[in-house]
């Protein structure tokens, strides 16, 4: 069985709400630091064009939106810990006792355990009938 190529964020959001929507998500939960101002970020989202800040922030209301929300959240959780592991990593190294702890206890735990995620694609694409509701 191969691996089934992953998805970028953006792709992930897409699926839930529109193109101009993920997009604006991912702007605005981005680092102020790390984006460009929002007058720049506009003439690339055409359905963004003309409209203020508060108003694309009207879409972050939306039930759709709220769930790319979560979606985005979710992904950068587990970007984060990657970047916090890597970071108590090095000061281990560096000879960090409680580092090295953390980063010994952080191993041991479900994260970097990929079983869960096997088997839920697995089960994708097995059809049972007792699984379905009401059996049929």
């Amino acid at each position: 069985m191969g691996k089934t190529r992953t998805e970028s964020i953006n792709q992930k959001l897409q699926k839930i709400v529109p193109k101009y929507i993920a997009n604006f998500i991912i702007w605005y939960y981005s680092p102020e630091e790390k984006r460009c101002p929002f007058e720049e970020f506009m003439p690339y989202e055409p359905n963004v064009k003309g409209k203020s800040l508060e108003d694309c922030e009207e879409w972050l209301t939306r039930e759709d939106s709220i769930q790319a929300i979560r979606e985005y959240h979710k992904h950068m959780k587990d970007y984060n810990l990657m970047q916090l592991y890597d970071s108590m990593l090095d000061k281990a190294i560096k000879g960090d006792v409680n580092a090295a702890k953390w980063v010994e206890q952080f191993s041991n735990s479900d994260f970097f355990n990929d079983t869960t995620d096997e088997i839920d694609e697995f089960m994708k694409n097995v059809n049972l009938k007792g699984l379905k509701k009401g059996g049929k």
